[in-house]
């Protein structure tokens, strides 16, 4: 079955499971305007959505050391913060709708807007929805003399319910600082094996530019951060939604954890880029020199990317590299949103 607005571009893998919401078995990668493509899409489909929305920065994203022509993504907001608002609060709002009853929502951001959209998700979704404020601390360069160093990232967790919800505290505990001599508040003595469980912050290092996951894409998160975000909130088959895809770091991580997921980009290089990272998880050595990237090479191949102007999704010879590599898991569906077609997406 075909989606009556989006023109179907490339398929890599093999299909999984049919649903409403994937009818052809294939998980889904979708160029186009977010707004757009959730408008066309079933209400509570999702299990999880997670969003790296911009941050009301003030400024472009240009990949690193790069001369590439024009942003990676911009954003600048020509009427302020007002503008920036409403922009994101109608995408909030389709948000809403399209998770299921128990589902889950994590907005991510720093301190340039957060405070205005707790606000906003307060309204939107009921105070009693609130669940988290996700403290993300990563140590590192930037330090100010003129204010304390601004070393945090903030996740706004709401639930669709305020009564009923998944988590699963156990998977997400870590050792405890001390394995012996110290007893609870209660004198009852600590169960080191288990662990402690885990706070709503999190220490751990922004991505590297000499990591092996790293694309060389401006704000690219880590997998584990998803990772620690999608374990304690979902399980094997639930479906996450992530509408500013970026690099791809929430489609390639639902991928390794075994959940089926769709994913959104306005950018066509932010398409490309996920689509070979996702080729080169379905089907390993497609892509010919993605292992340990190092920044140059990352740069030179995002800049071949923002170069072939005409290209969505792989380039011919990864495409037929993947026809040639076993693959594994459910692959994915990469599409374009067509503009002025008739009806929804499915």
């Amino acid at each position: 079955m075909l989606i009556s607005s989006c023109q179907l571009l490339q398929t890599i893998g093999t299909p999984g499971a049919t649903s409403s919401l994937f009818p052809d078995g294939y998980n889904r990668l979708i160029h186009g305007d977010c707004l757009e493509v959730m408008r066309g899409l079933p209400g509570e489909s999702f299990d999880v959505i997670y969003i790296d929305p911009p941050f009301f920065t003030g400024v472009e994203r240009r990949l690193q050391q790069s001369q590439q022509r024009g942003p990676s993504y911009s954003d600048t907001w020509d009427e302020g913060s007002q503008e920036y608002l409403d922009w994101l609060e109608v995408r909030l709002a389709e948000m809403r709708r399209l998770l299921q009853p128990q589902g889950a929502l994590f907005v991510h951001l720093d301190w340039h807007a957060v405070h205005y959209v707790k606000v906003m998700l307060d309204r939107l979704f009921g105070m009693s929805c609130f669940q988290n404020e996700f403290i993300w601390y990563y140590s590192g360069g930037g330090a100010s003399k003129t204010r304390f160093a601004r070393k945090h990232d903030t996740i706004l967790y709401y639930t669709r319910s305020a009564t009923e919800w998944k988590f699963y505290a156990d998977r997400m505990r870590t050792p405890h600082k001390w394995t012996r001599g110290q007893k609870r508040a209660d004198g009852s003595e600590r169960d080191y094996e288990k662990g402690k469980l885990a706070d709503d912050v999190w220490q751990h290092h922004a991505l590297l530019p000499w990591a092996s996951e790293s694309l060389g894409y401006p704000t690219q998160k880590p997998e584990a951060l998803l990772e620690r975000l999608l374990l304690a909130v979902s399980d094997e088959g639930d479906v996450i939604g992530d509408f500013f895809c970026g690099s791809g770091t929430t489609a390639a991580v639902a991928q390794q954890l075994g959940r089926r997921w769709l994913t959104t980009d306005a950018s066509r290089p932010a398409i490309c880029l996920t689509a070979e990272r996702l080729a080169e998880q379905l089907a390993p050595g497609c892509i010919k020199y993605t292992a340990q990237r190092s920044r140059a090479r990352a740069t030179e191949r995002y800049e071949q990317i923002v170069a072939d102007t005409e290209r969505v999704g792989l380039d011919a010879e990864t495409l037929a590299a993947c026809g040639l590599a076993i693959t594994t898991g459910t692959g994915c569906v990469i599409e374009r949103l067509v503009d002025n077609a008739p009806g929804g997406i499915m």
